[in-house]
């Protein structure tokens, strides 16, 4: 007779059972309906197959075998009954108080308990559960919590987004541009890197002719991860020194004149 058990949050985090397909993993919640208050039920391949998957063409036989080479249930035999035990069963579910007691024969040799010495594998039957059940994992004897622990929090990092406002040339859509901001999460060497790039792009003449007005707004130049653009090297085109010069004046392309001019200063 199939019964009501309870599921955890934690089951469908369990990186165990994520070893094995969607149907064994669905095969083992199951098992739990089908078991008795001490977590046995009877090795009956078929007889599972039609009870929790009549309309499916899978290989319980399989499943089986996976689950006890992962360590969630135990096959064993006792003369010539074949049975089931789903380890740990205590941990995991709080049987009724009123719940029919077992008819299924336990193991003959009692498995190493992963908790502590003497502690039983199943409840008592006539003691309702003393602690709530919780999810299934390999570690820490088979348990893991509800819910995973909150990841630490993370390392406050400046709000750059003022340095670059103050930085980028074309000042229009604050608001939009926060925004863009935020997604980027930029640390500090971020920062950096599009600081160099706006160096470099402010000297291009896409940014230069007709007093910016092709200056992407920086929103789009967020969005568009536009410090990755490959960026000619304007400033190192640009000569200082207009080339002209007569007969009687310096040669103004001589980088030596300038030279002797700022020593002079």
């Amino acid at each position: 007779m199939a019964r009501s058990r309870n599921i955890k949050p934690g089951f469908f985090s369990n990186e165990h059972l994520a070893e094995v397909d969607f149907a064994t993993r669905l095969l083992f919640i199951g098992m739990w309906t089908e078991a008795d208050r001490e977590g046995r039920l009877e090795d009956r391949p078929r007889r599972l197959k039609m009870a929790l998957f009549p309309a499916d063409n899978v290989d319980i036989e399989k499943m089986l075998a996976d689950l006890e080479h992962l360590g969630f249930i135990t096959r064993y035999t006792v003369g010539s009954f074949k049975a089931i035990q789903i380890v740990n069963w205590s941990k995991h579910q709080n049987p009724h108080v009123k719940e029919a007691k077992s008819i299924i024969p336990e193991m003959p040799v009692a498995e190493p308990c992963p908790v502590k010495t003497g502690a039983s594998m199943v409840q008592a039957p006539d003691e309702p559960g003393s602690f709530p059940a919780d999810s299934l994992s390999l570690d820490s004897g088979f348990l893991i919590p509800d819910s995973l622990p909150p990841s630490p929090a993370p390392a406050m990092v400046e709000n750059l987004f003022p340095k670059f406002w103050k930085l980028y040339p074309r000042k229009v859509g604050k608001d939009k541009a926060e925004k863009a901001w935020a997604k980027l999460k930029v640390t500090m060497a971020l920062y950096d890197t599009m600081a160099a790039a706006l160096a470099k792009q402010v000297l291009t003449p896409e940014w230069t002719k007709d007093k910016g007005q092709f200056i992407p707004h920086p929103s789009t130049w967020l969005n568009g991860k536009r410090w990755e653009d490959e960026i000619p090297d304007y400033a190192s085109n640009v000569h200082p020194f207009p080339s002209r010069r007569s007969s009687s004046e310096p040669d103004f392309d001589d980088q030596t004149w300038a030279d002797d001019l700022g020593s002079a200063l």
